[in-house]
This record gives C-alpha cells, structure tokens and sequence, in this order.
C-alpha cells in the first residue's frame, strides 16, 4: 500500500503536466496563425460577387450586397463582414475570429442585414476602387460591395467614436455584429 500512493502520485503529476500542456497550445492560437488564411478569407470577401455567396440578384447594380470593415488596432487588423443573407463574420489578422453565426443566430443575422441596408445611405460618399490595403492602427475603411463595383472609404477611429465621420451608423452597426458574438460568448 506503501508503494502504491508514490506511483498513483507520479501518475497524476503526469496527468496534470500533460493537461496543462495541452490547454496551454489550445488557448494560444495566435502563436500559430497562419496570416495568409486571413487574407485568405478578407480576399475572397472583397473579390466575391453576389452569385458566390448565393444572395439573390437585385433590381439595381448599386444596392448593396455586402460590406466590409477593417479597424486598424494595436496588434493588427479586426476585418467585419456582413452580407445580405444575414452572414456576419469577424476575421482578425493575428488569427482567429468567427465565421457566418448568422446563419445559426438571430442577432446576429439581424445585424448583418441591418448592417448592408444602412449602407446604401452612404454609397454616394464612397469611391469605387480595386484595390483593399490595410488601414493604419487608428483608422476604418470600409468596403462596401454592388454588382456595379466595390466601393470604398476611410475615417479615424476618433471621428467615428465621436461622431464626426459620417460613416458612424455603418461603424456602430458593424459594431453590433461584434457585440452579438461577445454576447453569444459569454452566456
């Protein structure tokens, strides 16, 4: 009996060492990012077209089907995607994110759509453009995407938390797709 608890005590050091190991390669994925699966996924996003992403045609080559935020941040680039059937997705280049919850969420569907119809409010502020840098730390571009083209606009993260970008509805409402996620999280 003497020499039985010393072994059941090593096997659980063991057990506990190897536990400890393995949560400790779960929880840093960002070590392991692969960046190109980011740009992976923001370029098939800003290159796609409504027939990709099975959204129906629309009457008007200009009405919005989808759109895209870049928030320059610290360590990175947070990109959030909405699109007209209700796909909401964070990408964030030092990896990770989450991907179409739309389609298994309610709020964030709502969001989404919310997001691609208030964008037609500023299509006429945009340019078009083909091609999708980067923003700096600091700054919010957007991407807004038609039949007709991407069209495309920048604006400091102070403006749009102040209000002074008028591009803040379209900020606050990619906002909330970020939000529904954190909530969905944490319940």
């Amino acid at each position: 009996m003497k020499l039985a608890l010393p072994i059941v005590a090593v096997l659980l050091l063991v057990v506990l060492w190897l536990s400890l190991r393995a949560r400790q390669r779960h929880r840093s994925p960002a070590a392991h990012a692969d960046p190109n699966a980011y740009i992976g996924l923001r370029n098939m996003v800003l290159q796609g077209s409504r027939a990709k992403f099975g959204i129906p045609a629309s009457l008007s080559s200009s009405e919005p089907y989808g759109v895209v935020m870049d928030w320059g941040v610290d360590k990175g680039t947070a990109t959030v995607v909405a699109l007209a059937d209700g796909t909401g997705s964070v990408y964030l280049s030092s990896g990770g994110g989450y991907i179409g919850g739309g389609q298994s969420h309610e709020s964030i569907r709502t969001a989404a759509k919310k997001t691609v119809e208030l964008a037609a409010s500023v299509l006429p502020l945009m340019h078009l453009t083909s091609s999708y840098p980067l923003p700096e730390r600091g700054q919010v571009t957007f991407y807004v995407l038609t039949d007709a083209g991407v069209l495309n606009a920048t604006a400091s993260e102070k403006q749009m938390q102040t209000h002074e970008s008028p591009f803040f509805q379209l900020g606050d409402s990619m906002q909330a797709i970020i939000t529904e996620y954190s909530r969905m999280n944490h319940s």
